[in-house]
């Protein structure tokens, strides 16, 4: 399962970079802060008072404007730096905060057009990259493939999500989707830096199909 979350983490860091302009306003881990108690009312306790506030500030925006844009953005960025701080993959904790996280970026990319503005597609994109490193976090690869299919259904010519849907599907034991994915790839990408890996991994999955099959790093 370690080796499998390293292969997943490898394509994400491919991901992640290919789309740095795009989460720029996306990204959790700048909050700092000096140390403080656990917050009241919001349900986290980080240790980081920047993270704590931004969810306090969130939430109470929230109880008078239920499908304000930015306070539910800044709900679920909290909630997900909350889960990231905590230690330990099966920390109850963590676990919760992730999941809060996960049902304020639904909410999120669930507003209308209207209501994310003109780059309404990338906003959603952005959130849905989110949530599946969320879903990576909590070892949940298949409701990571099932984000993946959502962002490929807003950016169908991203070729590099291809890649994670693909690694994430090897991680989840769909060894025959990891391989459609990867096929995929290489027919639309088949001089691309990545195609030596995406072979090996294809190599891999079809002489032995299981979730330990996957390009690795």
């Amino acid at each position: 399962m370690l080796l499998n979350r390293q292969r997943v983490k490898f394509w994400q860091r491919i991901i992640f970079g290919a789309m740095a302009v795009l989460m720029a306003s996306f990204l959790i881990f700048g909050y700092s802060g000096v140390a403080s108690g656990c917050s009241q009312g919001s349900g986290v306790n980080t240790g980081s008072s920047a993270i704590d506030k931004q969810v306090k500030t969130a939430v109470a925006t929230l109880a008078k404007t239920p499908n304000d844009p930015t306070a539910l953005l800044g709900a679920a960025q909290g909630y997900q730096a909350a889960g990231y701080v905590q230690s330990g993959l099966t920390s109850a904790t963590q676990t919760n905060d992730l999941t809060k996280a996960l049902g304020y970026y639904d909410r999120y990319i669930a507003l209308s057009n209207a209501a994310l503005g003109a780059t309404a597609g990338g906003l959603r994109v952005a959130a849905l990259q989110n949530e599946a490193q969320i879903y990576g976090e909590l070892v949940d690869y298949k409701s990571a493939v099932a984000t993946y299919k959502k962002m490929l259904k807003l950016q169908p010519h991203n070729t590099l999500l291809y890649l994670q849907l693909g690694s994430n599907a090897a991680a989840s034991g769909d060894a025959a989707g990891a391989i459609a994915a990867y096929q995929t790839f290489l027919k639309l990408e088949p001089h691309s830096q990545y195609a030596a890996k995406v072979k090996l991994a294809l190599a891999q999955l079809k002489i032995s199909p299981s979730p330990s099959a996957s390009a690795t790093p």
